[in-house]
């Protein structure tokens, strides 16, 4: 399973806390107030020469989602880091980077909002709504999505089964249009 595409994998961050959900809770509330001005801060560093600080912020972002389960978010730190270690300059993409971090924060805030750490319902309605935000960026990216991992989101998402078959038939035939028309259906 490819997990550079999952933004946020909740039982991952589960495990890494031996199941302690208020504390995963705490935790990504507090990656929010420390990394919410990230990319501000990060231009400013670069603008003022400051690569070692720089770097330092992004590999200390890089860590943090690593073990928070923020997998997508991490992957891309690696390329920011690289950059600025060995350019010192932000890549390319960076723009790229701006929009993930962005998106990870939302994704953060939709779980933390909705509702208390003991509410499983309202958690699994965010991983619902994660599920199909990333199943609909890989169809419209034209990825390969491995069985395991449309599996997951299928999961996620609780389809019956007549949606679920006709979702897993276009992936298979890699009709990613037909998929995407299901989904939106759904």
């Amino acid at each position: 399973m490819d997990k550079s595409v999952t933004v946020l994998d909740f039982d991952f961050g589960m495990s890494q806390l031996s199941g302690n959900k208020a504390l995963l809770l705490t935790l990504l509330n507090k990656f929010l107030e420390e990394y919410r001005s990230l990319s501000d801060d990060l231009k400013q560093l670069m603008a003022d020469n400051d690569f070692d600080k720089a770097y330092s912020l992004v590999h200390t972002l890089k860590g943090v989602t690593g073990n928070l389960g923020l997998f997508a978010l991490h992957s891309k730190s690696k390329e920011v880091e690289t950059s600025i270690r060995g350019d010192k300059t932000l890549p390319d993409d960076y723009v790229a980077f701006e929009a993930l971090l962005n998106e990870t924060i939302s994704a953060i805030e939709a779980l933390s909002n909705e509702a208390p750490a003991k509410d499983t319902e309202v958690t699994d309605n965010a991983l619902a709504k994660q599920a199909r935000d990333q199943l609909t960026r890989a169809l419209k990216a034209n990825e390969f999505i491995s069985q395991s991992k449309l599996d997951d989101w299928m999961d996620a998402l609780g389809f019956n089964a007549d949606v679920r078959q006709a979702i897993e038939d276009a992936v298979d035939e890699l009709d990613y249009e037909e998929a995407i028309a299901t989904l939106e259906q759904a």
